[in-house]
């Protein structure tokens, strides 16, 4: 067995967060505040760390700005290097048909109790990380303690459902009450009460495993010196040079077998017209086309056999706050859902690459339902609705624009504008400093806003909790939406334990919250497009459609 250390590691009272589960606090949204302070004191520009490598023959990808960090307990968007180099407990993969599923991962298989509190893994054996230390249990549980306990640790929400996760993060207890090493190989994990998304967030890149003695003896440089910064993944981190350049390297003792690229170079170029000429230069093996979107056109056009594309598993909505008049009557609210021409607005400002959303469940993610009933662009059904609503000569309301919001959100508002007015709706655009923008919102005042929300764990819950979990949260986002009824089976079904009736309950609730109450406008989900160099093979997305990439499938073919 692995030299058991100390676990009293040094513990931040700074946190002060609500411990509502994964689904209460994550996930990504187009107005989230920026990220915690850079952590590059510790190395300086233009310096490298680790080791010189012979790149020949190396994958080449790009990053507009450098990482932070690769120590994912201290950021919440470096995750390029970590998915690479590190490994979870499980998975997430995707499907020829596009759906999506966790799968054995370090954990082959696992037990669950009947009641969904306790989570017995069973360990792959023969796993060893970079450093050639061998993968145990005890891993898992210094991986666990650690994400609790480090100063300045975030992504705490994984894991905060396990039982004593509070009290290990608040410094009233030394040890993690709910996660034992039974023996080397197997691990029980006991939340405090059911969770069934509890797999989706030990599936993100915040949950991947640290190997506890190589962690431990680093300190401050995990995660800053490649050397000190270990893994079990199919790459090592090679080399570090400061707003210049990210090596890995291939890790020829890989447990699932090493990947077919030497290694991969990653580029940091902020500047985008930089990175289209090394790309057409043959200089760059792939480029974001998010970053490029006035030239996504013409790269569809002048590479069309070596564009990749994904789904974005999120979606863009538009909300109607229901404490601000007319917006209490159902009618009204589904009159603008009616009102809004979703794919007009999807054609004229991304080309039509995504989909039209009808619900609140996007496209990609575990629970989406293909078969519930659209919601279609209807002015003469919507003029009907408002003139039974007492509205026929139409009202007027507010569009709130962030100062932050994107040049499309801004375009996205006008178009709906115009789109409201053929209905009798006055609709005026309203703008707000960001930090006004969020107060109001905050406090359940703002009123209808445009918004997205992408998934960063794989689970219902991620999407459904986080708007209708309680009145707490539907104020936050300033819908205000009422039915206490509905928004405790919306919390109840966190912890339904048998998973088709769970999903069963999450499309009921969606057919409840959208189709009957219109608690929102669903709008649509966008695409997300690489082009990809012609000797590149087997670029896979990651399931969620994010920037991260994965590199383990990738060959390249000269």
């Amino acid at each position: 067995m692995k030299k058991r250390i100390s676990l009293l590691l040094g513990v931040t009272m700074a946190f002060g967060l609500v411990l509502s589960g994964c689904g209460g606090s994550q996930g990504t949204e187009d107005t989230a505040a920026a990220d915690g302070e850079a952590l590059t004191g510790t190395v300086s520009a233009g310096e490298t760390r680790g080791s010189e490598v012979d790149t020949a023959g190396f994958f080449v990808s790009v990053l507009n700005a450098d990482i932070q960090t690769a120590d994912v307990q201290k950021t919440t968007k470096d995750y390029e290097v970590p998915w690479n180099i590190y490994d979870r407990l499980v998975e997430v993969k995707v499907a020829e048909d596009g759906t999506s599923s966790i799968e054995p991962s370090l954990a082959e298989r696992w037990d669950i109790s009947p009641d969904g509190l306790e989570y017995t893994f069973h360990l792959a054996q023969g796993v060893k990380f970079h450093n050639g230390n061998d993968f145990t249990a005890e891993d898992v549980l210094y991986t666990f303690t650690r994400m609790l306990t480090e100063e300045g640790a975030m992504n705490t929400e994984s894991v905060d459902q396990i039982k004593g996760a509070a009290e290990l993060l608040a410094g009233e207890a030394e040890t993690l009450e709910g996660v034992e090493v039974v023996d080397d190989y197997t691990i029980k994990v006991t939340l405090k009460e059911p969770f069934a998304a509890f797999l989706a967030c030990i599936s993100t890149a915040g949950a991947s495993i640290y190997d506890s003695e190589a962690t431990e003896a680093a300190g401050d440089q995990f995660g800053m010196d490649p050397a000190l910064t270990v893994g079990t993944g199919p790459f090592k981190f090679a080399s570090w040079t400061l707003n210049d350049r990210i090596v890995m390297v291939r890790n020829e003792e890989y447990w699932k077998g090493a990947p077919e690229l030497p290694g991969v170079v990653i580029r940091i170029i902020p500047d985008t017209e930089t990175q289209t000429m090394m790309f057409e230069n043959g200089e760059l093996d792939i480029i974001d086309l998010d970053f490029v979107t006035d030239a996504v056109d013409r790269f569809t056009a002048t590479y069309p056999d070596q564009i990749v594309q994904a789904p974005r598993v999120g979606i863009t909505y538009l909300t109607m706050n229901h404490n601000q008049e007319p917006f209490q009557d159902p009618k009204v609210r589904k009159a603008v859902q009616m009102a809004v021409d979703k794919q007009a607005i999807l054609d004229a400002l991304y080309g039509g690459r995504g989909q039209v959303e009808y619900g609140i469940i996007p496209h990609g993610l575990i629970g989406f339902n293909p078969n519930q009933a659209p919601i279609n662009y209807d002015p003469e059904a919507a003029k009907a609705l408002l003139a039974e609503a007492g509205y026929g000569d139409g009202f007027t309301m507010e569009l709130s624009a962030n100062s932050a919001d994107s040049d499309t959100t801004t375009m996205a508002l006008e178009i709906i504008k115009d789109q409201l007015a053929e209905v009798g709706i006055n609709a005026e655009i309203k703008n707000y400093d960001e930090s006004t923008w969020l107060e109001t919102r905050k406090a359940g005042e703002l009123g209808s806003f445009l918004a997205t929300w992408t998934a960063d764990f794989n689970d219902p819950d991620n999407f459904m909790y986080t708007f209708f979990g309680n009145k707490e949260k539907t104020t936050v986002r300033s819908i205000n939406y009422a039915d206490s009824e509905t928004m405790g089976r919306v919390a109840a079904a966190r912890g339904i334990v048998n998973e088709d009736e769970r999903i069963a309950e999450y499309q009921a609730l969606e057919e409840k919250l959208i189709h009957e109450d219109a608690a929102w406008a669903s709008m649509y989900s966008r695409m997300h497009l690489w082009a990809v160099s012609p000797r590149v093979k087997n670029f896979v997305p990651m399931w969620s459609g994010v920037g991260d990439k994965m590199y383990y499938s990738v060959s390249i073919s000269e």
